[in-house]
């Protein structure tokens, strides 16, 4: 199993090269093609003091980020359309299934969850709404909700230049996160070590979960994933802050979990795991619905 078809989402904001740079990778790995769809922001970008830096070929093996900073702090650079375009174009070079460049330069919502469909897995990243680098119809949760696709969420702050050596998952069960283990099994194939957790109210609630979680357990170890079970109580925390916590304990580069067992609007009332998750989340996170 692997995938075939990388469609990352890319904006305005300095943080798209690195997040271009994590699904060049991931698209190099699986011999998959890469797709990119920039979204132009509706709202003006702080202006920085400019510089420049020399242009650099994108390879697989490039630290991310490593003109990122520099090249968008230069307003002709940031002004420019093209620009991410000819990066792209860059990357692609890299894969040998080729790829397609979209641009939305206005709000269509259905236009982007339509090419999230056809593709394998979707990169985007996490909303950081203070930049102004994303246009303000763009939701991540409608990708997530919507898409039926698995969803990789990539955190505004941080490097993250791989993902699936070591790896969180997120389980309670549900069909959601079934769903997101399947998903994540061409990503987490050569994993390191995988630790598939449960967060429960007391230890009493565990019982209902081990035997299902040890079947998951054997169905990982079909797929060759060494896997080990982490049963954590949530005490006065949040599930997602009990998940982040120990994602840190563990040096995970990736959490797969559900994603909205409710309504999103439900989770933004009451709030949830999947929006704490979108919220605060400290590395990349695979979801899927």
């Amino acid at each position: 199993m692997s995938l075939r078809d990388v469609l990352v989402v890319l904006d305005d904001g300095p943080v798209s090269e690195m997040r271009l740079q994590l699904a060049t990778r991931i698209a190099h790995q699986q011999e998959a093609s890469l797709s990119a769809v920039l979204l132009r922001s509706d709202r003006p970008v702080p202006s920085r003091v400019a510089s420049r830096a020399p242009s650099m070929a994108l390879t697989p093996g490039t630290s991310s980020g490593l003109v990122a900073a520099a090249l968008w702090e230069d307003k002709e650079y940031r002004d420019d359309a093209d620009f991410l375009e000819r990066r792209f174009r860059d990357c692609v070079r890299c894969v040998e299934q080729g790829g397609e460049w979209y641009c939305l330069d206005r709000p269509d919502p259905a236009a982007l969850v339509n090419l999230a469909k056809a593709a394998d897995l979707i990169v985007i990243g996490q909303v950081n709404r203070y930049a102004g680098a994303v246009p303000r119809w763009y939701r991540p949760e409608d990708i997530v909700v919507n898409c039926g696709r698995p969803v990789l969420l990539v955190p505004y702050i941080g490097t993250y230049e791989e993902v699936g050596r070591r790896v969180l998952i997120a389980w309670d069960g549900s069909r959601e996160a079934v769903r997101a283990v399947n998903d994540a099994l061409p990503i987490i194939a050569s994993a390191r070590i995988v630790t598939l957790m449960t967060v429960r109210p007391d230890f009493r609630s565990f019982q209902s979960e081990r035997v299902a979680m040890q079947n998951m357990r054997r169905h990982l170890a079909r797929h060759n994933i060494v896997t080990v079970i982490d049963e954590s109580i949530r005490g006065d925390s949040t599930i997602h802050d009990v998940l982040l916590s120990r994602s840190v304990d563990l040096a995970v580069d990736m959490i797969v979990a559900g994603a909205y067992h409710r309504s999103p609007l439900r989770e933004a009332l009451i709030g949830g795991v999947s929006r704490g998750l979108l919220q605060h989340m400290t590395v990349p996170v695979l979801m899927s619905h």
